[in-house]
Order: structure tokens, then C-alpha cells, then sequence
């Protein structure tokens, strides 16, 4: 996705709703909950990128992946 936002130039608002269009099953159902969540305890909408991703590496990213991630580039 990243890739993508990068190549194509896409500014926040597009890269976004190109992110929740891109997203699938289990990850759109969770985004949908998401947003009636926050919607129930009134908080803002999401509505960029940054802050999507912020969220769905909470939700689907182990805990120690970004230790897991450093250890494997700083030993190469």
C-alpha cells in the first residue's frame, strides 16, 4: 500500500480511500466496527492514511514485530 500512495502521488484524503477500498474480509469488517466505535464514543472520523495504518498495525501487527523487524536489519 505504501508503495503504491508513494508511486502514484497520492495526497491523504485519496490515500486513504484507496487503503479502505483495498481492504477485504476480515480487515473491512474490522474497519467498519472501527468506525462505529468511534463514532459511539465520539471521537473524530479517520481520515487519512497515517492515522489508518496507525490503527491497523494496534489491531494486526504482532506486538514484537517492529523488535522483530530491527533485530533482522541491524544483523545483517
Amino acid at each position: 500500500m505504501e508503495r503504491i500512495i508513494e508511486i502514484k502521488g497520492y495526497y491523504r484524503e485519496t490515500a486513504f480511500k484507496l487503503a479502505v477500498l483495498k481492504l477485504k474480509q476480515y480487515a473491512s469488517l474490522w474497519y467498519e466496527n472501527l468506525k462505529r466505535t468511534r463514532a459511539l464514543k465520539g471521537k473524530s472520523k479517520i481520515k487519512t492514511w497515517v492515522k489508518l495504518k496507525k490503527h491497523m498495525d494496534k489491531t494486526f501487527l504482532l506486538a514484537t514485530y517492529n523488535q522483530e523487524l530491527y533485530l533482522k536489519v541491524t544483523s545483517l
